[in-house]
């Protein structure tokens, strides 16, 4: 039952992210509606994991909402309800693959089905690049003139590369058979990041491959000469890719005169609102109501998102909801670290001090999915690895 569980999550999660441009709400909702159904299900068979402070925390998350509603503390009920079942969604995500990847084999399985979700992703995101028009797999208009394989948002696709891309360098480190396919996936991925010509997405990329080697020969997990050796395939990979894809316009960004003017902008008006309303915030997912009151300028653009994930949770759900998100950043170091596999949790918490990369919510899902894989493992008895 377990491995079928592992697959359906998977794919799950699959439907999410390949269908995350597609225009309406009806993607999230079967999402959601496919969440929840799945932790109804491991509920009544009391397969959920009630231990430690993770599933506090979670719950916590997941019942925000629903309080702001019950106490009419919102400034629009449609937009709360909506986050409410976001939130919800996340932490039945949670448990569900908490449950999932309490068993070593269904981890594993689960794991490589995400390792293989990003490096298709990343894989389109390269050939779009060239090809696509602005069209959504070559197929679906965009109305825009470029497109990141299923996102429409470059931030929200570098943070879905930042998420997998530690489980095929890992893997590509420890396995011996299929090394140079995982090495492929690896530069793919990095290539992906590129295309996209984020700079916190390359900088983390960066941040990710420099913590995996070093801990990596830190541990003596492979020997020297054949880390220096798969390293050198990995980079051969990845420049022949970058070369191809093209580098200067991620580099050009990192020269651009005052890049973060508006973002800060947007960073002091949010600042404004969460000290509005610092206990009860304004109600999940109302910022974009809410701004205009405390906008500071006007460029004839409608601001959508605080381009500060951590701010907007302040000013939405005020500092004791930030503080619970707080908590399980910080709590996922450890495990993220332990792990190596899972760094990619925390490098995407970071990025969302830069920008609202978690707003996305196939993006979200995998995280939370991801998040749950390292409770699990943290709470097994057994070491286990990808």
């Amino acid at each position: 039952m377990k491995i079928c569980a592992a697959d359906a999550l998977a794919a799950i999660l699959l439907f999410g992210v390949l269908t995350c441009w597609a225009p309406g709400y009806w993607p999230e909702a079967l999402v959601e509606i496919s969440a929840f159904g799945m932790v109804a299900w491991w509920i009544i068979r009391r397969k959920i994991d009630t231990s430690g402070p993770a599933f506090y925390v979670i719950t916590g998350l997941a019942l925000w909402g629903p309080a702001q509603l019950a106490s009419g503390l919102t400034a629009c009920r449609f937009q709360t309800a909506k986050a409410a079942l976001y939130w919800g969604a996340n932490a039945a995500t949670f448990f569900v693959a908490r449950a999932i990847c309490n068993s070593q084999d269904s981890r594993n399985r689960f794991l490589r089905s995400l390792l293989w979700l990003g490096s298709i992703v990343s894989l389109f995101v390269v050939l779009e690049f060239f090809t696509s028009a602005g069209k959504v797999f070559w197929w679906f208009s965009s109305g825009q003139d470029r497109v990141f394989g299923p996102f429409l948002y470059k931030n929200a696709c570098a943070a879905f590369v930042e998420l997998l891309f530690p489980l095929a360098v890992y893997q590509s480190l420890l396995d011996d058979r299929d090394s140079l396919v995982y090495i492929g996936a690896a530069a793919t991925m990095f290539a992906a990041v590129m295309t996209t010509a984020s700079r916190a997405g390359g900088t983390l990329l960066a941040g990710e491959l420099g913590v995996l080697v070093f801990l990596t020969s830190r541990r003596g997990i492979i020997a020297p000469d054949l880390l220096h050796r798969r390293l050198r395939w990995t980079a051969i990979f990845s420049v022949a890719l970058i070369g191809v894809v093209g580098w200067q316009t991620t580099v050009y960004k990192f020269a651009e005169p005052e890049p973060y003017r508006i973002r800060g902008e947007l960073l002091r008006s949010s600042l404004s609102m969460a000290a509005e309303r610092p206990m009860t915030g304004f109600g999940l997912g109302t910022w974009s109501t809410v701004y205009p009151a405390y906008a500071r300028f006007d460029d004839g653009l409608a601001a959508n998102h605080a381009h500060c994930d951590w701010v907007e949770w302040s000013a939405e759900g005020g500092v004791l909801f930030a503080a619970l998100v707080v908590w399980l950043a910080a709590w996922s170091f450890k495990p993220s670290v332990n792990s190596l596999w899972g760094i990619g949790v925390p490098a995407v918490f970071m990025h969302s001090l830069v920008d609202y990369p978690l707003r996305e919510p196939a993006l979200a899902a995998v995280l939370f999915a991801l998040t749950g894989a390292l409770a699990a493992r943290t709470s097994s008895s057994r070491i286990c690895e990808t």
